[in-house]
């Protein structure tokens, strides 16, 4: 197998695992907690390793939008826009329609007035400037309509200024890291509604491999004992630490190394044949990700009034149950678009060359 092969098989798979890994972080409900073990095991799969998923996806996006890019000029800048709009723009907009229909319909048909979040002003008399915050917010906290999807809000500002991140890459590369680096560190905010610093960070980390022709695999592999020991280690540490002075420095140590990590016990085990990249999960992990998060909170909050949140089991219970039947609810809803209106998929889940 080829290092192109196992770079290619290693992203594949690691598509549905990251959006598990986003599922995981917003099923952290700091509220009940019950229990010492449930705690820990709260804290470091939502807070601690399921965080390093949001810029391993900058990352690899950044990686494919230069990858065997020959020339970056201005036709391959906007071609390069064009397919985007379609993976990237189409589906965002799709699913913020999709979730105003939603509200339209339950208020207006089943008359409720309460989601899972709590009130929600009837769609009846939003002004012209509720319908744009659906899409675009400049208010705090900035999120969308369907939240989640500020992800791919940040990263369509940061492909569009990717002749500015092409420019510091190729004239000053390790500077330009650098700077960036500095400005994530130390928390630096544009203050600009989808300017993300951390997007921008990690989608250069990536367009840096792939302009200069390097092999993530390969990179990642040059410290792969290193991570396997530190990582857990500072994983670890970091959960431990939650909430002290301690978390400012080993929490972005974690999601630097947790990358690393990541691609290394992944190439590892695609080279060994221990697992492979499954088609299904991989093109439907977007869906998953876009369809979660009502359907998410809406479970669990269901779930409250069988399972009182009395004890640790319960907790445990109310923390994986949901987001287990809501990974298991959008994939059977994927299998029935791609069964029966495969079409659909254009909108839902963006059309990819």
């Amino acid at each position: 197998m080829t290092p192109q092969e196992v770079q290619s098989k290693t992203i594949a798979w690691l598509r549905f695992p990251m959006i598990i890994g986003v599922l995981l972080i917003h099923s952290y409900n700091p509220i009940h907690p019950k229990g010492d073990v449930f705690v820990f095991v709260r804290n470091l799969s939502s807070e601690v390793v399921a965080r390093f998923c949001v810029p391993l996806f900058f990352l690899i996006a950044g990686y494919l939008f230069f990858y065997k890019l020959k020339q970056f000029n201005g036709a391959t800048y906007r071609e390069k826009l064009r397919k985007r709009a379609s993976s990237l723009l189409v589906p965002y907009l799709f699913w913020n329609l999709w979730a105003i229909a939603t509200y339209v319909v339950l208020q207006e048909v089943f008359e409720l007035r309460t989601l899972a979040y709590g009130p929600v002003d009837r769609v009846e008399t939003w002004q012209i400037a509720d319908y744009l915050r659906c899409f675009w917010d400049i208010r705090a906290p900035h999120y969308p309509l369907v939240y989640p999807l500020w992800f791919v809000r940040d990263l369509m500002v940061t492909v569009l200024l990717t002749p500015l991140v092409y420019a510091g890459i190729k004239r000053l590369p390790h500077l330009f890291i650098v700077a960036l680096f500095v400005a994530w560190i130390s928390g630096f905010s544009f203050r600009v509604t989808g300017l993300n610093t951390g997007a921008i960070f990690f989608f250069s980390i990536g367009a840096l491999l792939s302009i200069q022709g390097r092999n993530m695999v390969t990179e990642c592999r040059k410290i792969q004992r290193f991570s396997w020991v530190a990582y857990p280690a500072i994983a670890l540490a970091d959960t431990l630490c939650k909430g002290t002075v301690a978390t400012t420095y080993l929490h972005p140590a974690g999601l630097l190394l947790g990358i690393v990590f990541t691609f290394n016990i992944t190439s590892w085990l695609i080279e060994k044949e221990k697992i492979r990249p499954r088609h299904f999960l991989a093109s439907g992990s977007f869906f998953v990700y876009a369809a979660h998060e009502q359907m998410l909170s809406q479970i669990r909050k269901t779930l409250v009034t069988f399972v009182p949140d009395t004890s640790e089991t319960a907790a445990f219970i109310l923390y994986l149950l949901p987001l287990l039947l809501t990974v298991g609810i959008t994939l059977a809803l994927y299998y029935l678009q791609q069964r029966f209106v495969p079409a659909l998929s254009r909108f839902t889940v963006g059309k990819r060359d």
